[in-house]
């Protein structure tokens, strides 16, 4: 679907500026959730990652405003045709990419408050590997885009699957233990559980922007499996 929304804008500089915008957030939102997660494992000092973390998510919302600017500027100017599908999905994938920093924000916040040792690897490694999951995940979801790759985006989507299924896991897992687990270590671990999965979903569907249809874009991680379909309730 993306690639033959672009061959249409081919070309033009105001596509390639909105394309290079796309890319910056979600550089930016890779670069926040290594940050905010490394604060969770305590591998940072939230006292050393808040500002620049603060500062990082504003560029996003600066970049997300510029997109949102140019593509009503082009549709105000331009007849409506073959360019409005190709806004359309921009405006959707920087929406999700705008949430992907929020939801760094809420995992450095639960790092930040959460200041106790972490007793219970049983849960701890898993969620490690899902964070390690999702800097690939970002890795993939840049070079799907800019490549318009369908092969690359659906591994993507895959990848998502994946993930959704091990934070199902975990959080049953939390529920169902009677084990000695302090009830704040608990809910650490079950809202870091939420947040990468909503990282996660945002990735996929900005993925999907580049093989499904228009009508898909938003409802992806409902179509692979019931990811916590709330997902505009982030802060």
């Amino acid at each position: 679907m993306l690639k033959e929304l672009l061959q249409a804008w081919r070309g033009r500089n105001t596509l390639r500026l909105m394309m290079d915008q796309l890319d910056q957030m979600l550089a930016h939102d890779r670069w926040m959730f290594q940050q905010a997660a490394d604060t969770y494992w305590r591998q940072q000092d939230w006292k050393e990652v808040e500002a620049p973390l603060y500062g990082r998510d504003k560029q996003v919302n600066e970049l997300e405003r510029s997109i949102r600017r140019e593509v009503v500027r082009h549709l105000t100017l331009h007849s409506p045709g073959e360019d409005v599908p190709a806004c359309l999905v921009l405006m959707s994938v920087v929406k999700d990419a705008e949430r992907i920093g929020d939801y760094c924000k809420n995992i450095f916040e639960v790092g930040k408050v959460f200041q106790y040792e972490y007793t219970a690897p049983r849960y701890l490694e898993p969620l490690k590997d899902v964070g390690r999951s999702i800097l690939e995940m970002f890795d993939r979801t840049r070079e799907a885009f800019r490549e318009s790759n369908s092969e690359k985006a659906r591994s993507v989507t895959n990848q998502f699957e994946a993930i959704r299924r091990k934070c199902d896991l975990i959080i049953e897992q939390l529920l169902r233990q009677k084990e000695e687990l302090p009830t704040d270590e608990a809910v650490s671990y079950s809202l870091m559980c939420r947040h990468m999965k909503r990282v996660s979903a945002h990735l996929a569907n900005i993925a999907t922007s580049v093989f499904a249809p228009i009508e898909d874009l938003d409802f992806m991680d409902e179509r692979l499996g019931g990811a916590d379909s709330n997902s505009n309730n982030g802060s």
